[in-house]
């Protein structure tokens, strides 16, 4: 058994049966799929099952609620592939991605980690297309770096990547959090020693409006910008890449932004949060150097003069002002 493809299934009636026969006709034929019924209150543990009957290479898994990341988990604990893969059950994988990418894979058993293309927000007026130029990043040392350059961490997804199952015999997805790929995805990376950018397939991202990154609370924007934090801290004190880091601090502002427009949250847990960017700015000249936007230098002007925590408070007032 080469590839496992593992499918969190929960409250996706609607798009199960679109997502499971995109995988099963695949012209990639040397894979299980691990379809894992999260309690799903509907009937997707019984469509679940009834793929099982019908093909050999369906497994189901059925749990308690726990989770995404409960999920993810339960199907890499049963996975018996040499490679593991994710799809969310609501996506689509184009016809042949798997079997052009397990070639790649196949021809170069040393790569740890291969990313294909994807269309983000597919069929929506926000649709975007993530491609990649073919190429192999080796050594402990580069991948991290090179990742940072290329802002990898703009697309941190679990799906779209195939990984040695290797990688997870000491890493799972954090229970009870959300975005917990953006937690993931950076540890992996940094723990690899082969990395190859492949050209091949497609991975169908459908937006839907009722995912957790579409809610609006202290608990599922905490995660985000938590993890975006750590991510821009690693990257400054340890790695020492200043000039990368700025992108990344856009990101946390933002997202730290939201943070402080949710009214859920606990007064130490917006200080806390706060706490995590301390003493994070940017210099003017520097700001106004960069290639951005004369509406994004004026933004992040407040970013320059104040620091991070300040900033994002400003904006956040600001919004609800105008709301």
């Amino acid at each position: 058994m080469k590839l496992s493809i593992i499918v969190p299934v929960y409250k996706v009636r609607r798009h199960l049966q679109r997502c499971i026969e995109s995988i099963l006709q695949q012209t990639y034929t040397d894979y299980e799929l691990i379809l894992v019924d999260d309690g799903s209150p509907d009937n997707c543990g019984a469509m679940c099952d009834r793929f099982a009957q019908e093909c050999d290479k369906v497994r189901v898994i059925h749990k308690k609620n726990g989770g995404l990341s409960s999920a993810r988990n339960a199907g890499i604990a049963a996975a018996r592939g040499e490679y593991i893969t994710f799809v969310d059950s609501d996506d689509t994988v184009a016809s042949g991605t798997y079997y052009y990418n397990m070639r790649i894979l196949m021809s170069n058993p040393d790569i740890d980690i291969l990313e294909y293309p994807a269309v983000i927000h597919y069929e929506s007026p926000q649709s975007s297309i993530l491609s990649f130029k073919p190429e192999k990043i080796s050594g402990n040392d580069k991948i991290f770096p090179d990742w940072i350059r290329r802002a990898g961490y703009e697309h941190c997804f679990a799906w779209n990547k195939i990984y040695k199952a290797d990688l997870f015999l000491f890493v799972r997805y954090p229970e009870g959090e959300t975005f917990e790929d953006t937690f993931v995805t950076p540890m992996l990376y940094e723990g690899c020693y082969n990395v190859y950018y492949s050209d091949a397939g497609f991975y169908y991202y459908y937006n839907n409006e009722n995912s957790i990154s579409n809610s609006y609370s202290f608990k599922s924007k905490y995660f985000l910008y938590r993890n975006f934090a750590n991510l821009y801290n690693k990257v400054v004190n340890e790695y020492k890449m200043h000039d990368e880091a700025k992108n990344i601090l856009f990101h946390c502002v933002n997202n730290l932004t939201d943070l402080y427009r949710c009214t859920d949250g606990k007064k130490d847990e917006y200080k806390k949060a706060g706490k995590l960017l301390k003493g994070a700015k940017i210099g003017l000249k520097e700001l106004y150097k960069m290639e951005l936007p004369l509406k994004s230098k004026i933004k992040y002007t407040t970013l320059a003069l104040f620091g991070a925590n300040i900033h994002s408070r400003i904006y956040a007032l600001f919004h609800k002002k105008l709301c």
